[in-house]
Parts: structure tokens; C-alpha cells; sequence
């Protein structure tokens, strides 16, 4: 079956309350496979065997029809909603957390490798995160991949707009490295409403570990053309 074939097949569309909860237990275990694989050392024979195993599950997954991102996050109210050109904050209290991107690789539940990271609200301007970034994700030894660490604070920004019911696309991303971005550490992560104007949102963003400042950025994004401009900061 082709792509688009699969597109038009319904096996391939959910609806509104999908229920991902076999995804969300698939994909924990495939973090967890993955994690493994790249943090420790066995002996070949064994490799061997979880690659016959992998390749046969790899084979049945194949069998399934193509996922088509947008549908799977159409399956979502709030997703559905912003798509859909209702521009509402998400209803949240202080403190509570943000489904930004339950499909996505920078901390969604529902992503095969994704990295661990979480959003809260800190005010309507402001969120705050938490993240832990497995040795996986390396980059020099013992230090977070910067490309990595670039996504966190992408992502962590995309969050600030979604729960102010915004939807923006990174116009620009500028990341200041301050300092080595440990690895398997908690990670504290802040961005906030710098300015806006018109369509145009500028965040900043700062990233502390237990040693303390790692990463500040500043990121520029853009509204989708039919949201109403952001009232001036």
C-alpha cells in the first residue's frame, strides 16, 4: 500500500478520544529498548537474538497502515481545537502540567524516542520544565548532544504558545551554551514572554542544572496567518 493510499484508507484516521493507551505502553518500551541498547554491554550472542526479535516485531509493524500526524493530534480537543482556528489558553492552573506535543521526539508520551522532558504552567506568560536526558542522547561524553538540547528548549517554548492557545512557528532560535548540559541530571528549564508584536513572538529561555546556569536562548516565532495578532507586552 502507498502512502497516499493509506491516507485514504480509515483504518488510518482516528477520532476525537482515541484511546492511545497501547501506543503509550508500546512506546515506553521501545524508550526503554533503545535506552538500553545504547547505555550497555552484552555479549554478542545476545545482540543477536533482540535483533531477530526486533526485526520479526519491526515485520508486523510494517503490516499496519501509515499514521498521518495530523490526524493522530486531531484525536486530541485541545490539538483539535487550535487547528481549527479557536485560539483559546488552555484552561490550566498554576503548577499544572502541559500536553504540548503527545506525538512529538522533544518529550511526548506517544513517541518511540522521545526525550524526557515535562512543562508546567508558572503564570500565563511563563512555563516552567523538568527534564532528564539519558546518555543516549550524548553528544561529547558526558554532556547533552547541543542539537538536543537546542529541541528541549524549542519544545519548551512551543508549550508556552500552545497553552496560551497560540499556534507559531519557529522563525528563529538562537541558543548561548554556557556551560556542559549534564547528562542523567534533572534538568530545570524556564522560558517567558519577552515582547510581541503583530504576529511575531519572542521568548526567552534559560536552562539550569545542579550546577546552575548551562543554556540561555532566545527564540523568535511566528503566528499562523489567520490568529489574531498577540497584544503588545
Amino acid at each position: 500500500m502507498t502512502q497516499q493510499d493509506s491516507r485514504s484508507d480509515p483504518a488510518s484516521t482516528v477520532g476525537p478520544g482515541h484511546d492511545w493507551s497501547a501506543v503509550e505502553r508500546a512506546t515506553a518500551a521501545m524508550r526503554r529498548l533503545n535506552q538500553a541498547l545504547a547505555g550497555r554491554r552484552v555479549k554478542d550472542e545476545v545482540l543477536d537474538e533482540v535483533t531477530a526479535a526486533v526485526t520479526a516485531a519491526a515485520d508486523r509493524l510494517e503490516q499496519g497502515t501509515l499514521r498521518v500526524k495530523l490526524n493522530d493530534m486531531l484525536s486530541r480537543p485541545y490539538l483539535r481545537e487550535i487547528y481549527e482556528g479557536q485560539f483559546f489558553p488552555l484552561p490550566l492552573e498554576v503548577g499544572d502540567e502541559i500536553e504540548f506535543d503527545p506525538f512529538s521526539i522533544g518529550g511526548g508520551q506517544l513517541h518511540p524516542a522521545s526525550v524526557d522532558v515535562r512543562y508546567f504552567k508558572e503564570s500565563d506568560d511563563a512555563v516552567t520544565g523538568l527534564a532528564v536526558v539519558d546518555p543516549m542522547f550524548a553528544g561529547p561524553p558526558e554532556r547533552t548532544h547541543g542539537g538536543v538540547v537546542a529541541l528541549i528548549i524549542d519544545e519548551l517554548m512551543g508549550a508556552l504558545n500552545r497553552m496560551r492557545g497560540r499556534q507559531a512557528y519557529t522563525g528563529r532560535l538562537t541558543v548561548h551554551y554556557r556551560a556542559a548540559t549534564p547528562l542523567g541530571e534533572p534538568l530545570h528549564l524556564r522560558a517567558w514572554i519577552h515582547d510581541t508584536s503583530g504576529r511575531k513572538i519572542i521568548q526567552h529561555a534559560e536552562v539550569h542544572g545542579p550546577e546552575g546556569l548551562c543554556v540561555n536562548a532566545e527564540g523568535l516565532f511566528i503566528l499562523r496567518a489567520d490568529a489574531p495578532p498577540v497584544p503588545k507586552a
